[in-house]
């Protein structure tokens, strides 16, 4: 009785776990499709309603709609030519997830790296950071 128990208890916690799981690959897969197609109104989807961004070192905090328009610009600037995140992963004591990618455009590359965590049950993404590589 008590392994049919241990194995029921183990059982329900991998069930619960999962949905976590999968709310964090959809996030990342669908900012690596904005970062593709260079898509501010996309990107904000994901964003939380203050969100700090960092280009090239000039870290700012913005509301969703100036972020729109920051992230608009630096797009028109550097149009994407291609986008992958190359890790992602999380902390799970604190409910947060990251992914680091490479941007790719005609006038280089930036490394861009995403946090988000969770804001009434949805993840958000509440830091963005694109870093200009040498």
């Amino acid at each position: 009785m008590k392994t049919y128990l241990r194995y029921t208890l183990l059982s329900l916690a991998l069930i619960l776990s999962l949905p976590l799981s999968a709310q964090e690959e959809a996030i990342i897969g669908k900012v690596e499709e904005a970062l593709k197609a260079s898509s501010s109104k996309e990107l904000t989807k994901y964003l939380h309603s203050k969100v700090e961004i960092k280009l090239d070192g000039e870290r700012k905090e913005y509301s969703v709609n100036q972020a729109e328009v920051m992230l608009k610009q630096f797009f028109q600037q550097y149009p994407s030519s291609g986008f992958e995140f190359v890790h992602d992963g999380n902390n799970s004591s604190g409910g947060i997830i990251y992914a680091i990618g490479t941007y790719s455009s005609s006038a280089g590359t930036h490394r861009v790296v995403i946090r988000a965590k969770k804001f009434k049950e949805v993840y958000k993404i509440y830091r963005l950071e694109f870093t200009k590589e040498r």
